[in-house]
């Protein structure tokens, strides 16, 4: 038999794919105000963002974003950086999540400084144990990740994740936090309320061979900027060159609507019209 042909594509911010590289298409974020923190250290009954930051905390520019510093005092205040999904009564402005139950969550970010931390889903959303994790840092910045399934039933007020520094001493700083359906972290985005047509990958790349797995080896690709979006049930799934898209991982017997629009540099289209179809039954 012959080898089954597979196509591979990946996105990025370059034309090289060196800026921004990724296989899969990044999910917006769940969490506003996660590049600046500009509401994070407001008054809480005015707070609109979801980000809180502990108010001894510092916030410092870094390449078009901020990221919170904190230095523990040990367990005075070491509850220091909150990101809500479901906001706290006290909190009455701050945008909302919709949290699905019996579903899977990511939350990821960078991180950098001195000490252990943890990092926990709070509270009684997160199915036990894997609702936490412990971080020990470094001076470089590094990625961490945290994959959480949520319960059967999900709380009305209070969902988010938390950062514990109760080690004195212990330095750390946050930058790009996001939390995201799935178990997949992909490259930081905005929410759907802050995204813009710049924030989206901006080339994609493609190859053909007989490897299922796609390479992480960049030359491999072909690069072309992107000029369409398209949209699976209103959720961004993937950008073309051309009017034509491969749509995967689609399940069984289960209706889709498919959607597009065109970009062009800074600019977009509206979504095109609806198209709905379904997909067969297996065997």
């Amino acid at each position: 038999m012959a080898d089954k042909n597979y196509l591979h594509t990946a996105y990025a911010n370059s034309a090289d794919g060196t800026d921004g590289f990724t296989t899969v298409y990044p999910n917006l974020n769940l969490i506003t105000d996660t590049k600046l923190f500009t509401d994070g250290k407001t008054a809480s009954a005015s707070k609109k963002g979801q980000v809180v930051v502990n108010g001894n905390a510092t916030v410092t520019s870094l390449a078009g974003f901020n990221y919170a510093t904190f230095t523990s005092q040990g367990s005075q205040n070491q509850d220091w950086l909150r990101l809500f999904l479901i906001p706290d009564t006290g909190t009455p402005l701050m945008d909302k999540t919709e949290v699905l139950p019996n579903s899977k969550y990511t939350f990821s970010f960078f991180a950098k400084g001195t000490g252990t931390h943890r990092i926990i889903a709070y509270k009684d959303w997160a199915v036990a144990p894997n609702n936490f994790m412990d971080i020990t840092l470094s001076s470089d910045w590094k990625l961490y990740t945290l994959t959480v399934t949520s319960m059967a039933t999900i709380p009305t007020f209070n969902v988010s994740f938390f950062f514990r520094s109760g080690i004195a001493g212990s330095v750390i700083s946050v930058m790009k936090p996001k939390v995201e359906p799935g178990s997949t972290a992909t490259p930081w985005m905005p929410s759907a309320s802050e995204v813009t047509t710049a924030d989206w990958p901006k080339y994609v790349g493609t190859y053909v061979d007989t490897n299922p797995v796609s390479s992480t080896d960049l030359s491999k690709y072909d690069w072309d900027e992107i000029k369409y979006r398209v949209y699976l049930d209103s959720v961004a799934v993937g950008g073309s060159k051309l009017l034509s898209f491969d749509l995967e991982n689609l399940k069984a017997g289960t209706t889709y609507n498919v959607q597009v629009n065109q970009i062009n540099g800074t600019d977009e289209s509206d979504k095109s019209e609806s198209v709905a179809f379904k997909t067969t039954l297996t065997k």
